[in-house]
């Protein structure tokens, strides 16, 4: 069977009028109405009987025309995988508080890519890793998960921030906080919340839930509310602001340990670490000890 038949038959069915077809597709009306008529040979089934002097589809033309798209796009990339791996695309998933600082930084170390860059959450991250929607990612709350591999490159505190000059005479546990409204769920660290706060052993005030922490840092940015945030992302976000709005790290309660983060990037367990791995482990290793 000629993929051209098909592509002929998609062509009749989206005009419904076999003269049209055959000036779109630049053939002959007889040589398209025998061309078609072949292919029905050989489904053994007639996709189209005349009705006066235009055409009606049968059950199996329309179920034919339903398939022929996918069936086309599948082949494409088939025929074309060796042009498609020339073209240099890294699709790179994380958390959005991070893609959003260090995504100006990474731009220049892979300049000969395009970067992809896709805000997930712990779980939903290693989920498009396996689905193949994304290359790599980089996670500081790891989800297990078969065929997923978290392979350690650095280590990074946290710190509790507000703006330069709010809430001074106050103790940090009486601050309102900004939080994830997203619960981690399933993190071998036990982890609950995505900024890695120890709500079990010290009760903070949390204010104002949100689903991205750029809006809580934009809250803290603005004297509203303290954060808890990683050190690196703090420093990157005071690189680009006016001085009035930079965050002060904050003293922790008194017992409150240092909270520090192992940093991974994530990968499939089939895909080998290639040098765009090792390249984005390295930077975001020197990344965390410059800050």
């Amino acid at each position: 069977m000629e993929t051209n038949r098909l592509k002929q038959f998609i062509t009749l069915y989206q005009t419904g009028n076999m003269r049209r077809a055959s000036e779109l597709l630049g053939i002959s009306h007889s040589g398209l109405s025998k061309s078609l008529s072949i292919l029905q040979d050989e489904f053994g089934a007639n996709l189209y009987i005349p009705v006066g002097r235009g055409i009606s589809f049968t059950d199996e033309g329309h179920a034919l025309a339903k398939r022929i798209p996918a069936f086309l796009d599948s082949l494409d990339g088939i025929l074309n995988l060796e042009k498609i791996s020339d073209v240099k695309i890294l699709r790179i998933g994380s958390f959005e508080v991070f893609t959003t600082y260090f995504a100006k930084t990474l731009a220049p170390v892979f300049s000969e890519y395009e970067l992809d860059f896709h805000e997930l959450v712990p779980g939903r991250l290693e989920k498009a890793l396996l689905n193949r929607e994304i290359d790599m990612a980089i996670t500081y709350e790891p989800i297990p998960y078969p065929g997923i591999e978290h392979l350690k490159i650095t280590e990074i505190e946290m710190g509790a921030y507000t703006k330069k000059g709010a809430f001074k005479q106050e103790e940090l546990l009486s601050i309102p906080f900004a939080a994830p409204a997203i619960p981690v769920e399933g993190a071998p660290t036990g982890v609950k919340g995505l900024d890695s706060w120890p709500d079990d052993k010290f009760k903070r005030e949390i204010r104002y839930r949100v689903d991205l922490m750029e809006t809580a840092i934009s809250m803290c940015r603005n004297g509203l509310c303290a954060v808890f945030l990683p050190k690196f992302v703090a420093s990157l976000h005071n690189e680009i602001v006016k001085a009035e709005y930079r965050l002060v790290e904050r003293e922790l309660p008194a017992k409150f340990k240092k909270v520090k983060r192992v940093v991974y990037l994530v990968k499939r367990e089939s895909t080998v670490e290639t040098k765009q791995i090792k390249k984005l482990a390295r930077y975001i290793r020197d990344l965390s000890k410059s800050l």
